[in-house]
């Protein structure tokens, strides 16, 4: 409707009169020209512009979540039009800011690399601060570091080393304690039973239950352990003697 309106405005605006047009009708008074390249070339602008309002209209409808243009850049993961190509404050304009940005978005941030390098008065400024603040130069340090961290690495190393040693050693260890263990419950069986011995002994010689916290039965009753101890060593003696025997025989057949 628009295109039709103004290709008719213009017609008429570009009308030839008539004049001296013998034996023509009022319908030839005017002589619409044909459309001219001005006319279509203001014809496309207005198209274009139609188009680029109906597009920023379309954009301002979907922007729900009502961000700046340079939040909107950061999520899509290119670089914010805030301080790099709009700098407002001397945030913006510092070489910290602007390596920050050039190392996060690199070349299509458009900063030039060679203005975030060290100026000579920083360079000065460095060397000062670490003559009054580090107490040995950063060489040093940086080498007592590394050699603090091969160090600890090899305690680390030798710890692993002593834990697998153990480890291959534990079932010999825990075999030798379950030994120790069944070696004091026999002895401590052995004690016990000797002594129930000894008081059935002194109970059917005096007929009735002694007191063993008693001095004098203590004194028979130790005697009397003692022996047994001995019976129970010539015994294992014995035993000991007879099982080397048979072993004897048995590798002499």
């Amino acid at each position: 409707m628009l295109k039709a309106t103004s290709v008719q405005r213009m017609s008429v605006r570009f009308a030839k009169w008539n004049l001296f047009g013998r034996g023509s009708s009022k319908a030839d008074m005017y002589e619409i020209p044909e459309e001219s390249s001005e006319m279509e070339d203001y014809q496309r602008q207005i198209e274009n512009l139609e188009k680029e309002a109906r597009g920023e209209y379309i954009e301002s409808k979907r922007n729900k979540s009502r961000l700046t243009a340079s939040h909107r850049q950061m999520i899509q993961g290119k670089h914010p039009f805030e301080g790099v190509i709009f700098e407002y404050g001397n945030k913006h304009r510092s070489r910290k800011f602007k390596r920050e940005m050039f190392g996060r978005y690199g070349t299509k941030t458009g900063i030039d690399p060679g203005t975030l390098w060290a100026t000579e008065k920083d360079l000065e400024l460095a060397k000062e601060w670490e003559a009054l603040y580090q107490p040995a130069p950063l060489r040093q340090m940086i080498s007592e570091t590394l050699r603090a961290e091969e160090e600890k690495m090899n305690r680390k190393i030798e710890r692993e080393r002593k834990i697998d040693d153990n480890l291959s050693k534990l079932e010999g260890q825990i075999t030798a304690w379950k030994n120790r263990v069944s070696a004091k419950n026999r002895l401590a069986e052995g004690e016990r039973n000797r002594r129930e011995k000894v008081l059935a002994e002194l109970k059917a010689e005096f007929g009735y239950d002694i007191n063993p916290n008693d001095e004098i039965m203590k004194a028979r009753i130790e005697e009397r352990e003692k022996v047994l101890i001995k019976e129970e060593r010539e015994l294992k003696k014995q035993l000991r003697k007879e099982k080397l025997e048979r072993e004897r025989e048995a590798a002499s057949t």
